[in-house]
């Protein structure tokens, strides 16, 4: 038997998360809780891509008590979900930044250390956290 008769592996799983079902009413019922931390239109695009891609609600939940820990409880957050030159849609989780930028990047790595890098794969690559100044 020879090395290349046997199935190697790197030992590292990268499945994407298996979503799990939801009916209607528990669909419309994590969207509007959705709505309660992020600003969004109703009838979007970020409500058809969330409705297609339900493991990411769970994450923007989870993600909230995170971004006001870093980014303080008064800050909005907004969602937008377009779609780029090669058709991908990805959701961006948008923090309204009313300060400096330095503290806008201060707080974003503060998230980023903490909590989404050890979070970020429950997303797929479909979720990406960024800012605004406003």
């Amino acid at each position: 038997m020879t090395a290349y008769d046997s199935k190697q592996t790197s030992g590292s799983s990268w499945q994407t998360p298996t979503p799990q079902p939801l009916y209607r009413a528990q669909q419309h019922s994590v969207l509007r809780e959705v709505r309660k931390y992020f600003i969004h239109p109703v009838d979007s695009s970020v409500q058809s891509f969330l409705a297609e891609h339900r493991t990411v609600v769970q994450v923007l939940l989870d993600s909230v008590h995170h971004l006001k820990k870093h980014f303080g409880d008064a800050t909005r957050f907004s969602l937008v979900a377009p779609i780029d030159e090669s058709g991908r849609q990805t959701l961006y989780a948008v923090v309204l930044w009313p300060g400096k930028l330095h503290d806008v990047r201060v707080a974003l790595a503060g998230f980023d250390d903490e909590w989404w890098i050890a979070n970020s794969r429950q997303a797929a690559g479909d979720l990406t956290f960024t800012y605004e100044l406003v």
